[in-house]
């Protein structure tokens, strides 16, 4: 997933965040060009600006988000708007397959559930739509699940 934006420190530059859908590696882009990132604890993207200094961004976590915040001198900066509570709901329900006995099976199909919704409402799509295509995703992930542990109950006896 890709997501643009600015930093108020750096108002002439357009940055871009690339965070993978499978591992969470996150790559940072400042004016399309890649932005070092430090081995020190927590990681920083290591940002030059137009003095030639260095400005630590620490990515940190934004649940139920996957998309971090970016904390600089101790203030976060908002890469994304923040999920409304019934978008976070919609997100997260997949993950309601594990509490009806799923284990890991449940939680691998609602966790990827769960990245696919938060990319649906993340996009431009019209409002209803995009939450129409979020219930579609959770329905089709209960399918998934009831139809794969049928056919493993099925296999095992």
């Amino acid at each position: 997933m890709n997501h643009q934006f600015t930093l108020p420190d750096f108002p002439d530059s357009n940055f871009e965040i690339e965070v993978s859908f499978w591992t969470g590696k996150q790559t940072l882009y400042k004016d399309e060009v890649l932005v070092e990132r430090s081995s020190e604890k927590g990681k920083p993207f290591l940002i030059p600006d137009n003095n030639g200094d260095i400005v630590k961004a620490f990515p940190k976590s934004a649940f139920p988000d996957i998309i971090p915040v970016l904390q600089i001198n101790n203030l976060k900066y908002n890469i994304v708007e923040k999920l409304k509570w019934y978008q976070a709901v919609l997100a997260v329900m997949p993950f309601s397959i594990v509490f009806i006995g799923g284990g890991a099976l449940g939680g691998g199909i609602g966790a990827v559930a769960f990245m696919l919704n938060l990319q649906l409402l993340r996009n431009d799509d019209n409002g209803n739509l995009k939450y129409l295509k979020a219930i579609g995703v959770i329905i089709a992930a209960f399918a998934i699940y009831f139809l794969l542990s049928a056919v493993i109950w099925g296999w095992i006896n």
